[in-house]
């Protein structure tokens, strides 16, 4: 089955009340297209598990993914962060729980449907991750983030933006440059998408898999494997 892509109108009613700490970083890294892939990854989510009752969102930072989740579910969302700060600043209200992603604390099988945007690629072991992410859930798993593309010429043209180009770019957003420089170094020790590709289809049912913005970005949404 394909992805399912948000509408025009579904995009602005996200976008009409969207909170103004609404995270610039994943906007510039994204092209500016971070909150349209965030809506299609939860509209073809929820075409494959329609009637969620629970839902985690991992490495939630502000809760910008459960933010857009709820102008197309009611389910009932849990938001998971490392950083205390990112969640007390949440851009929506709802359950906070502090953890690391690497070590869920959630019981096996807790959640209808886990999902994670713009944060796998900061793991030290993203194979770890998915293996807590797939033992948390009951049935989905659909994550956005970021990867390195497997032609070598994308490579040097998305690692030339992301050290020369972004950063300043992000300035006239009014952020700090060398915030946004550790983008680049996540980047520079990141396997290629065959490899994450290969690793993901190995332990999960693989849905719908994808990559965007010159194969720098892996969008997925796979069901748990039978055991």
């Amino acid at each position: 089955m394909q992805e399912v892509k948000a509408t025009d109108e579904e995009l602005k009613r996200v976008y009409e009340d969207i909170p103004s700490s609404y995270d610039r970083a994943n906007r510039f890294i994204s092209f500016n297209q971070d909150v349209r892939w965030r809506a299609d990854l939860v509209k073809t989510a929820l075409k494959f598990c329609p009637n969620p009752s629970l839902v985690l969102d991992v490495a939630s930072g502000k809760g910008e993914l459960t933010y857009v989740f709820r102008k197309f579910s009611n389910a009932y969302t849990v938001m998971m962060d490392y950083s205390e700060n990112m969640l007390k600043g949440a851009v929506v209200e709802g359950d906070r729980v502090q953890g690391s992603f690497d070590s869920l604390p959630f019981r096996d099988n807790s959640f209808d449907m886990v999902m994670s945007s713009f944060a796998l690629h900061a793991a030290d072991d993203v194979e770890l991750v998915i293996r807590e992410m797939d033992r948390v859930s009951r049935h989905l798993i659909a994550f956005i983030a970021m990867g390195k593309p497997d032609n070598p010429w994308k490579r040097a043209y998305v690692g030339f933006y992301l050290h020369y180009l972004m950063p300043y770019i992000a300035m006239l957003g009014g952020a700090k440059p060398q915030d946004y420089r550790y983008i680049y170094y996540i980047f520079r020790r990141l396997s290629t998408n065959l490899y994450y590709k290969t690793l993901f289809s190995r332990l999960l049912d693989i849905k719908v898999y994808r990559e965007m913005a010159l194969n720098l970005f892996y969008f997925v949404v796979a069901e748990k494997r039978e055991r």
